[in-house]
């Protein structure tokens, strides 16, 4: 008879802590925000509906016909959710919440809590996946310790209820128990952390972008940019990178511009890249790539945490150099702005490293200014790349004539950018509002701005820039991305919001390389940064304490393994040799230490945890062996409760002979056959046929006796005609 099969349907409500269950798992998917407002409201409901209720439900509650209508009602709901477009797993999320506030409404008797943990199950499972916030793990560890209790206590009231004895599961759940059960869960969800130090990574995500709009999408991380685009995100205060300085000086919040992309083609209303095409980078980037081998060694290390954005664009300072993170597939363009393109919706985490050269103007004067000879590696021929970076729209003449005014009398190519750079920096006032050309005007937004009042904002101030430089001969290209930003001293990193778009301009010199050019005024869009508020400093907090979420615990990765198992081995092994001469040598200079370190930590990890794996398998085989059989212990449960206790020193039939004084001749019969089949099983090796029938028998000789003993019957329990059970198989009827 199976374990199933003998269980029996528990009446009594359900333990308290299932609504804590039921409301940790739909918490962990309400915070990933993807559940319909009126799934939520439906799931509150019921969690409000089925506590008031829990031990005087409706009569509805327990009507199968009207739950079978409310499951025809989810179904129909979730076919709803599917049909709308959106990923097969919000569908799913939909019907793991609505099912499982009707499996809470659901007061009939039942058997098992199952089908309840494995709803609540599914919901975190979907939140897992649908989420990276903060506050998920907090909500796993609560359901962990409610899917447990709650599984306990069913358990303990089955076995009552079975036994005849509906009180003795209240009397089993003591203090001491929920403690162990406390203490069991954290042992598990430590052990879990060590696994997800020790496991490899797997990336796996359905997350949703909602938060993305067109002015983000339209702001220069696309293929092209219109003018006009910067200056409607400027009052969006949505963080887009998060900048933590690992090696090198930061830079200060003045001279500090993330590079996005660079565009070489204009127009006269939209900047593209030509060829738009992107090629793969070679290698892997969770392991590292180099970027750029030539150029002087990279002097600024960044680790850069990215929110989603369209076009997948990554972002650094100056030249690339080195890269690596958790990128599936690095694209580069011709200019050598840098893609995730297949992760255009998800946060990205990586390490720049990159070389910050600051040329001065007596240097560059002695430079003069030329088309690149090199892109991506290949050499490009000098009128190819003039074409490029010296290409200019259908412009009046106007435009280059303004441009030999402002230059009139300047001997150098540097000088004369600068002047440029000078002339648009003192003319113009930097606005939000970009100049308005009526749609039958001959002059176009460019030629407006420079002629018609020089005030808008930057890529104006950039295009006119790089047109004006482009008349003298002099290649350069508008370059986008993000200027300034605001130290989060709570957790020592830069946050750049979109409101820290901003676009410049860079020429090209034969020695220098590319060099940045700033030409849009200060005045506004370089605004001091005042005391913080108290709101902008929980919002810093709450900022902090996300990016230390997503840096340490879901951006963990292989290249984090390696590094935390490296320490690990580096601070043992200081440890171990502390009192040597080892630990005295300088780190630095303790020969073959590097390539020590490669081969010995993995292999000394692997040891580690295969001895461990062994001792507990060594541990859980000598406790089988040792380990009491259930029905043993379920008779020596059924006694204890009786007042008969069996101590430690005192053998098996010791204490079934001694305890048959106090029992009544059945149910001590019955202790005695139980008492055998366990020495038979423990020292004999030899399973018994049905210890259940004997086990049932003790507990209903007990019941009986106490029974009569509370009716106060004369008679014995051997005398007592037509009272059911099994007479004793030790004692066979007489005739």
């Amino acid at each position: 008879m199976s374990r199933r099969a003998f269980r029996i349907d528990v009446e009594a409500p359900r333990p308290a802590s299932a609504w804590t269950l039921v409301a940790v798992a739909s918490a962990a998917l309400w915070i990933t925000q993807q559940l319909a407002l009126w799934a939520v409201a439906i799931q509150v409901v019921a969690i409000l509906l089925s506590l008031w209720r829990r031990t005087s439900p409706f009569a509805w509650q327990t009507n199968a016909i009207v739950l079978n209508i409310g499951m025809m009602g989810v179904s129909a709901a979730t076919i709803h959710v599917a049909l709308q477009g959106g990923p097969a797993t919000l569908g799913l999320a939909h019907f793991a919440a609505l099912a499982q506030g009707l499996q809470l409404i659901d007061a009939r008797p039942r058997r098992t809590e199952f089908l309840l943990v494995a709803l609540a199950l599914f919901q975190v499972i979907l939140a897992s996946n649908l989420t990276d916030s903060v506050f998920f793990p907090p909500l796993l560890v609560a359901f962990l310790f409610a899917a447990t209790w709650t599984l306990m206590v069913h358990t303990l009231r089955a076995d009552a209820a079975e036994a005849g004895d509906s009180r003795g599961a209240d009397l089993a759940l003591t203090p001491s128990l929920f403690r162990v059960t406390l203490l069991a869960s954290s042992a598990s969800v430590a052990i879990a952390l060590v696994l997800f130090v020790l496991l490899p990574r797997l990336h796996s995500s359905v997350l949703q972008a909602p938060n993305i709009g067109q002015g983000f999408a339209t702001s220069g991380f696309s293929d092209q940019v219109s003018l006009g685009d910067i200056g409607r995100i400027r009052k969006d205060s949505t963080v887009v990178l998060r900048v933590e300085t690992i090696e090198g000086e930061t830079p200060g919040m003045l001279d500090a511009y993330w590079r996005g992309l660079a565009f070489d083609h204009f127009d006269g209303k939209t900047w593209s890249v030509t060829p738009p095409t992107k090629t793969r980078v070679p290698g892997s980037a969770e392991i590292g790539i180099w970027l750029k081998s030539s150029g002087g060694r990279a002097n600024l290390v960044q680790r850069i945490l990215r929110e989603p954005v369209q076009g997948g664009v990554l972002f650094g300072m100056d030249t690339a150099q080195q890269f690596q993170g958790s990128v599936h597939r690095l694209e580069r363009d011709i200019n050598g702005g840098l893609y995730a393109t297949d992760q255009t919706g998800d946060r990205v985490r990586y390490t720049i490293a990159s070389r910050r050269v600051r040329w001065s103007d007596e240097q560059l004067r002695a430079d003069l200014a030329v088309a690149p000879r090199e892109n991506r590696g290949a050499t490009l021929r000098p009128e190819t790349a003039a074409e490029r970076y010296l290409q200019i729209p259908k412009l009046s003449d106007n435009v280059a004539t303004l441009a030999h005014q402002i230059t009139k009398g300047v001997a150098t190519d540097a000088e004369r950018v600068r002047a440029l750079e000078q002339y648009l920096l003192k003319n113009g006032r930097y606005s939000d509002t970009p100049p308005i050309v009526e749609p039958d005007s001959e002059h176009s937004p460019l030629e407006a701005f420079l002629f018609e009042g020089m005030e808008a904002h930057c890529e104006y101030y950039a295009s006119a820039l790089v047109i004006l430089a482009r008349s003298l001969g002099i290649p350069s290209r508008l370059v986008n991305g993000f200027a300034g930003g605001r130290e989060n001293k709570l957790g020592d990193f830069v946050e750049v919001s979109r409101s820290h778009a901003h676009a410049w301009v860079e020429v090209h010199y034969a020695r220098a390389g590319w060099v940045r050019y700033d030409a849009t005024p200060p005045d506004l869009r370089q605004r001091a940064e005042g005391a913080l508020a108290f709101d902008e400093r929980v919002r810093q907090l709450a900022s902090a304490m996300e990016h230390w979420w997503f840096q340490r615990i879901v951006g963990f990765d292989r290249s984090d393994q390696m590094s935390a198992l490296r320490r690990g081995w580096l601070a043992w092994r200081d440890f171990s040799n502390s009192s040597g001469s080892a630990a005295t040598t300088p780190r630095s200079k303790q020969k073959g230490l590097a390539f020590d370190a490669g081969w010995r930590e993995p292999v000394l990890a692997s040891v580690g945890i295969i001895a461990l794996l062994v001792l507990l398998w060594r541990i859980r085989t000598v406790r089988a062996q040792t380990a009491v059989p259930n029905y043993y212990g379920h008779a020596l449960r059924v006694l204890s409760r009786r007042g008969l206790t069996r101590e430690p020193a005192v053998g098996a039939r010791d204490f079934a002979r001694a305890s048959s004084e106090e029992l009544p001749e059945r149910a001590a019969a019955a202790f005695s056959r139980l008492t055998e089949s366990y020495l038979s099983e423990r020292f004999g090796g030899r399973a018994p046929a049905n210890p259940e029938i004997d086990l049932r028998d003790l507990r209903q000789a007990l019941r009986r006796a106490a029974l009569r003993k509370s009716i106060g019957s004369p008679r014995s329990d051997a005398s007592q005609p037509g009272c059911g059970g099994a007479p004793p198989r030790t004692a066979p009827p007489t005739l």
